[in-house]
């Protein structure tokens, strides 16, 4: 516990005062709303696109200050899966951190899609998949369109539906039935269904990155990280770590 308030002390001082900084803050502030804006961080070589919005700059904050998804795994990943890219911040860094790793991020909006693609244009390990994990190939749609970007939760279409949608992917599309040496999971109360139907993927992943939502989720991923073997670790900001 004190581990991760140290983190999170160290590191929004570190980001706000310095990699980021309170100029480019308050340049995101009188940037209009529907512009984007090219932030800069030490230590990143390529600027990432935001927009003026407080869920596109706290995703920097998370992902580059408080380094949520800092983990020291065993052996140099191969493979890793971001299931919830958003504006691809977590994306660009696994992408610097396991340059030799495979990164597959998926984000079911469009606007963040388009973002996260631009943000990950120089990494070449990374694909932007469009779409949303999912344990079963069923038509999808966000079920709450009016919500911040980062908060997006998706739904099945009702079979007959003529809502257009999206095709929800399983982990064993996206990893083609590969080992996943880390997943990251953040895709809004969506854990629940993916760790309670199909999990046999369970079994080729190597870590696990997630962000739970209520108590029912936090039940169903811990039931289902145990009985496949894994361990819980201290947590990292806003997301529960499992490892074997």
């Amino acid at each position: 516990m004190f581990s991760n308030a140290w983190r999170y002390v160290v590191g929004t001082v570190r980001f706000f005062l310095f990699d980021f900084g309170l100029g480019q803050l308050l340049t995101v502030l009188r940037t209009p709303r529907g512009a984007t804006f090219e932030a800069r961080l030490s230590g990143v070589p390529h600027p990432l696109t935001i927009r003026p919005t407080k869920p596109d700059v706290l995703v920097l904050w998370q992902t580059f200050g408080l380094r949520q998804c800092a983990l020291s795994l065993p052996s140099p990943p191969t493979l890793i899966v971001d299931a919830g890219a958003n504006i691809g911040c977590t994306a660009v860094f696994l992408a610097r951190a396991y340059p030799t790793a495979r990164v597959v991020a998926v984000e079911p909006d469009r606007e963040n899609a388009d973002l996260a693609r631009k943000n990950c244009a120089s990494y070449p390990n990374v694909s932007i998949v469009e779409g949303a994990v999912w344990p079963r190939s069923v038509m999808l749609e966000i079920e709450n369109p009016q919500d911040e970007s980062w908060a997006f939760r998706m739904r099945e279409v009702p079979l007959g539906g003529e809502r257009s949608g999206m095709r929800g992917l399983t982990i064993d599309e996206l990893s083609n039935g590969a080992r996943i040496d880390l997943l990251k999971v953040d895709i809004e109360s969506g854990e629940r269904q993916l760790f309670s139907e199909e999990t046999a993927w369970l079994a080729r992943v190597g870590a696990m990155l997630v962000e739970l939502h209520g108590e029912d989720c936090t039940k169903t991923v811990a039931e289902a990280a145990h009985r496949t073997g894994f361990k819980a670790l201290p947590p990292q900001g806003e997301y529960v770590v499992y490892a074997r």
